[in-house]
């Protein structure tokens, strides 16, 4: 269905996240962290979507994300971190334009796959973990961190 670039260098949640892709029909390609990610890109075969994880060695998320989007602006990139609400020096919410949506740590498979569809086709999506169970979100809203 969408190729799917999954930066992480947690190798549990990429192996995580590109099973669950891969069980949806989506090919997986991985990166450790935001400078592999930067030379996994083939701007000849961009991905249809981008799972950054915010905070990893070389390079983070937010400074790849920036990058990339300068490269390619039409990226659609799902930032994903487990420091959801330390945001002290207003960096996450500084750089929110650059992002689709926001998946929190934990995650359950059931946020991933409705995360995917949102960013891919503009469905509404229900969460059921880190921002309560069964909450629905829809047309872009992220978490609070971003609307300090």
């Amino acid at each position: 269905m969408a190729a799917i670039l999954v930066v992480d260098d947690e190798y549990l949640i990429r192996s995580v996240l590109k099973e669950v892709l891969k069980l949806n029909k989506h090919t997986v390609v991985e990166a450790s962290d935001g400078a592999e990610a930067i030379d996994a890109i083939d701007p000849d075969a961009l991905p249809d979507l981008i799972f950054m994880d915010h905070q990893m060695p070389r390079l983070n998320g937010i400074d790849c994300t920036r990058q990339l989007k300068t490269l390619y602006p039409s990226l659609k990139v799902i930032l994903i971190t487990g420091s959801f609400g330390i945001d002290d020096d207003g960096y996450l919410a500084a750089n929110k334009h650059l992002f689709t949506d926001i998946l929190l740590k934990p995650f359950s498979i059931k946020d991933v796959v409705s995360t995917v569809e949102y960013a891919l086709g503009g469905k509404a999506r229900e969460r059921t973990s880190a921002l309560g169970m069964g909450q629905r979100l829809t047309s872009g809203m992220m978490p609070d961190v971003f609307y300090r």
